[in-house]
């Protein structure tokens, strides 16, 4: 289904994340961690892309597997980097083939070794490009990604949101954050971005679960996000107790998800690193508390 349907028909969604499988293994834990977390009625998953494209085949295995086992509605990531438009033209066709309807469209990060992000010759530049591309094709639905810190190569916050503004505006269905750990941030970028559109934005949060504090360090050294301090004072006294560190992460989750849902969120998004035991219970502590999620 597409999700500009889904998102028509719903104030709020439920959606996870996962990644394409290294091995064998690996596939076993997708598998698992979807058939735990589909009972949850998630209103769509989506599946990354690695860096160059470097898991662009899995990805599209990875959502076929999942459409066709699970019934979910899933969306694939898809980036500018390493691809002329006549490539992605060639990609879109084999989405289209493979029953895929939602795209998430991202510039991408680098690949391994390269520095910065280098456009291809005859590719986009940037994820309106992409947005465009998507829309002139006009098979799919497209999201696209937003920061509420700001993207690590922007110059400053408000230029950032602007650019969000523009991707919006350009045909993009609904935003999904990147992960973040408090909730001023969100609402500036959301009242900014209104303010642009003249209309009320979709931009659902990305939700990171917090299980300790070395993962948030993990999460913030790779989106190069600010250290929360509220977690920090948290979390480090509990370094040696993993499983009180872990009780008072999801319960910091849990507060989180409900202060942003309270603000007007319209949804959560998961980010689930392919395990589901986290996920599942911040989604069952909130439903418990009357979320409609």
């Amino acid at each position: 289904m597409r999700l500009d349907q889904i998102l028509a028909a719903k104030p709020a969604t439920l959606s996870f994340e996962f990644f394409p499988p290294k091995n064998e293994r690996a596939w076993f834990t997708l598998e698992d961690t979807v058939e735990q977390l589909a009972p949850l009625g998630p209103d769509f998953v989506s599946v990354t892309y690695g860096a160059g494209g470097s898991t662009r085949g899995k990805t599209r295995e990875v959502i076929e597997h999942i459409q066709g086992r699970s019934g979910l509605t899933a969306m694939a990531h898809l980036t500018c980097v390493n691809a002329t438009r006549a490539e992605l033209a060639t990609l879109l066709d084999e989405y289209h083939a493979a029953g895929i309807a939602n795209l998430l469209a991202l510039r991408g990060d680098p690949p391994k070794g390269q520095e910065r992000f280098v456009p291809t010759d005859g590719g986009c530049a940037h994820a309106i490009d992409l947005i465009h591309l998507i829309r002139a094709d006009g098979r799919f639905t497209a999201l696209c990604a937003a920061f509420p810190e700001k993207h690590p190569d922007a110059p400053d916050r408000a230029s950032d949101w602007d650019h969000l503004a523009d991707k919006l505006a350009a045909g993009a269905a609904a935003a999904i954050t990147q992960g973040f750990f408090a909730v001023e941030p969100y609402l500036e970028m959301r009242a900014h971005v209104a303010a642009r559109l003249g209309r009320a934005p979709r931009i659902i949060p990305g939700i990171w679960p917090v299980t300790g504090w070395k993962s948030v360090q993990s999460f913030c050294r790779f989106c190069a996000a600010a250290e929360p301090e509220e977690l920090r004072a948290l979390l480090q006294p509990l370094e040696a107790d993993p499983v009180a560190a872990r009780q008072a992460g999801i319960a910091f989750t849990v507060a989180f998800c409900r202060r942003l849902l309270a603000a007007g969120a319209p949804g959560l998004h998961f980010y689930c690193m392919n395990r589901s035991t986290a996920a599942a219970e911040i989604v069952t502590a909130l439903r418990l508390g009357g979320a409609a999620i």
